[in-house]
């Protein structure tokens, strides 16, 4: 038997029909993003759609491809419509993905990513038809999508999703050295420009003097 891809795209499509009047919103750059940038991230914009979903944009074959961020889906894809668009060669089946009351098959495919100047290849990534999602979206005249990103992708690159201050962060390369991020220590001026970095192992008590020169 094969096994069941169950990808929750159907899950984040309730509530559609309140969500028509919310205008659609996009980030901006905080001070914060320079911190995350420290560790290694790079910083994307995330568009909430008037539906209230969230989407970003990211280079496919070098093609801007806008996805579905889907924290609850278990593979990245792209709606198999869009194959020629983006330049992708269906593989072979690999099994059936559930959606709405009925199962579409999931066609294995890879591409390349490009995501700030830099271009990663994945080549865990799909086909497969989710015009149902994108019929929902027109009903609603929200952004539409060309395809869903999983957690497969979000969870190699570290994803980090600020909803606060609408960005998206991913390592693009996870094997980059950062800090340790539960006890690395930043002083921070007012205006919310990083002045300094303390090591894990500095207690608050060993930089008082620099804060006092920022009072």
């Amino acid at each position: 038997m094969k096994q069941l891809f169950y990808i929750f795209v159907a899950a984040l499509l309730i509530g559609c029909a309140d969500g028509g009047r919310k205008p659609e919103t996009v980030s901006s750059t905080t001070p914060y993003d320079s911190i995350m940038q420290a560790e290694g991230y790079d910083v994307l914009p995330i568009f909430k759609t008037r539906t209230g979903h969230i989407t970003v944009s990211i280079r496919v074959n070098g093609r801007p491809c806008v996805f579905l961020v889907d924290t609850g889906g278990g593979a990245t894809l792209i709606d198999i419509s869009k194959k020629d668009k983006f330049q992708l060669e269906p593989q072979a089946l690999r099994d059936y993905a559930a959606g709405i009351g009925s199962a579409s098959p999931l066609v294995r495919t890879a591409g390349v990513f490009g995501i700030n100047g830099t271009e990663i290849r994945n080549d865990s990534l799909f086909l497969m038809d989710i015009s149902y999602v994108n019929a929902e979206f027109r009903k609603n005249r929200s952004r539409q999508v060309d395809g869903v990103l999983g957690t497969d992708f979000l969870e190699k690159h570290h994803a980090i999703v600020d909803y606060s201050r609408s960005t998206l962060y991913l390592k693009i390369n996870p094997d980059a050295t950062g800090s340790l991020w539960n006890f690395t220590k930043f002083l921070i001026s007012k205006d919310g420009e990083t002045i300094k970095r303390y090591a894990p192992t500095t207690e608050p008590k060993d930089f008082e003097k620099d804060i006092e020169g920022l009072l």
